[in-house]
C-alpha cells in the first residue's frame, strides 16, 4: 500500500479494528449495488470513498428532478441522463483508485448470473418488493450476502442475510410479491435525510461483511423510525416450509 493511498485511507485507519489488513480487504471486495436512487447514489459514494475495490451499479432508470432532493449523487444537469451512467462518473471522479461499472438493465433473471458471478456482496438500493426477492433468490443461489434496506416517508428499515441463509430469508419474513409497494416513494413521499441515513446503515453493515469486522447479526430486521427518533429490532424466524431456503419434510 503506497504512501498516496495510506494518505487517503489515514482518518478510517486510526479507528480501532480498522487497520491495513481492513483496507486491504476493501480494496479486494467486489460489491454489486442494485438501484441507484435514493438508496443506491449515497450508498455507492460512500462505499467508493472507502475503498471498496469494484463497484457495479445496476440501474435502467434515468434522472428526473423530482430525483434531486434526495438522490445526492446527481445535479440540475443530469436530468434526463441514466442514473448508472452519471453515478459511475462521480464515483470514478471520487476515487480513480477503484474500478466502477454501470449497467443500464433492471435486475431481472435474464442478468442476475452473470451480474452476480464477479460479486461478494450485494447491496439492495430498490424500491421494488419483486425485485428484492429475486435478488434474495439469485444470491441465495449463488452463496452471496446481501443487505436489505428500505425506507418511506420518515420510516425505514434494514436488515443483513448471510449466504448460507441459517437465519432464514427474505422470503421467510415477505414470501408473496406486493405490487402496492414499488414506486412507494412516488405516492407516498419520502424525505432524503431519511433515505440518507437508512443507506447509512445499510453500508455499515456491508462493511462489516466485507472486512471481517464484528459480523452484523444475521437476520435482524432494524424498523427505524425518524418522526418519534425510535427503533426497533424484529427477529427473523426461518420457516421450513420457505420455498427459498426452506425445506419440506418427506413423507
Amino acid at each position: 500500500m503506497d504512501d498516496l493511498i495510506l494518505e487517503r485511507y489515514s482518518r478510517q485507519l486510526l479507528v480501532p479494528g480498522f487497520d491495513l489488513e481492513t483496507q486491504e480487504r476493501l480494496a479486494a471486495s467486489r460489491v454489486l449495488v442494485v438501484g441507484c436512487g435514493g438508496l443506491g447514489s449515497p450508498a455507492a459514494m460512500y462505499l467508493a470513498a472507502m475503498g471498496v475495490g469494484r463497484l457495479t451499479l445496476v440501474d435502467h432508470d434515468v434522472i428526473e428532478l423530482s430525483n434531486l432532493p434526495r438522490q445526492i449523487g446527481f445535479t440540475e444537469v443530469d436530468v434526463g441522463r441514466l442514473k448508472s451512467e452519471v453515478l459511475a462518473e462521480r464515483l470514478r471522479a471520487m476515487n480513480t483508485q477503484i474500478i466502477i461499472a454501470h449497467e443500464p438493465v433492471s435486475f431481472d433473471r435474464s442478468v442476475a448470473e452473470a451480474l452476480l458471478s464477479e460479486t461478494d456482496l450485494v447491496i439492495d438500493a430498490t424500491d421494488n418488493h419483486e425485485t428484492r426477492l429475486l435478488i434474495d433468490a439469485t444470491t441465495f443461489a449463488a452463496k452471496i450476502p446481501w443487505v436489505m434496506a428500505s425506507a418511506m416517508q420518515m420510516a425505514g428499515q434494514v436488515a443483513a442475510f448471510s449466504a448460507q441463509r441459517e437465519e432464514g430469508c427474505y422470503h421467510c419474513l415477505a414470501p408473496e410479491p406486493d405490487v402496492s409497494v414499488g414506486g412507494a416513494c412516488a405516492r407516498l413521499g419520502i424525505l432524503g435525510p431519511v433515505v440518507g441515513a437508512v443507506a447509512m446503515e445499510e453500508v455499515l453493515r456491508g462493511i462489516a461483511i466485507l472486512t471481517q469486522g464484528s459480523p452484523p447479526r444475521w437476520g435482524l430486521i432494524d424498523i427505524l423510525d425518524f418522526r418519534f427518533g425510535e427503533r426497533r429490532s424484529l427477529h427473523l424466524t426461518k420457516r421450513a416450509d420457505c420455498s427459498n431456503c426452506g425445506f419440506t419434510p418427506s413423507s
